[in-house]
């Protein structure tokens, strides 16, 4: 089994997702590299790194980027932090939280409409 290095999405607006990881999420920022045709920061959720992708030019239509469904962050108490998110007027995706036999869920989206969730395991 591989080990995922990290998780890599494509934004619109670096600034602008990097301050919703960081503020929103406490995400930490680790690097940043920029050229002429791309800007990168990677950014540390525990253990996983997240890269945030801004194409200066549209090459993300020529390369065909593919797509990352979700990105699943693991916390304690959920309730809490989805009142932070309400607090931030993150948009959620359900009204309640989901419950299963042994996690409650939270969907909801940053600031390119990526999907984002929160799991707690009960």
């Amino acid at each position: 089994m591989y080990e995922v290095a990290h998780v890599g999405i494509v934004v619109t607006d670096a600034d602008k997702s990097l301050n919703f990881y960081t503020t929103v999420l406490g995400c930490q920022q680790e690097e940043s590299y920029q050229d002429e045709r791309i800007r990168l920061e990677f950014i540390k959720s525990g253990q996983l790194t997240i890269e945030l992708i801004q194409y200066k030019e549209d090459i993300e239509r020529e390369r065909k980027a593919g797509r990352v469904d979700h990105i699943a962050f693991a916390v304690a108490d959920i309730d809490a932090e989805i009142a932070k998110l309400r607090r931030q007027d993150v948009p959620l995706l359900f009204a309640e939280p989901k419950v299963s036999k042994d996690k409650k869920i939270m969907f909801f989206t940053g600031p390119d409409g990526e999907r984002l969730e929160f799991v707690q395991k009960l």
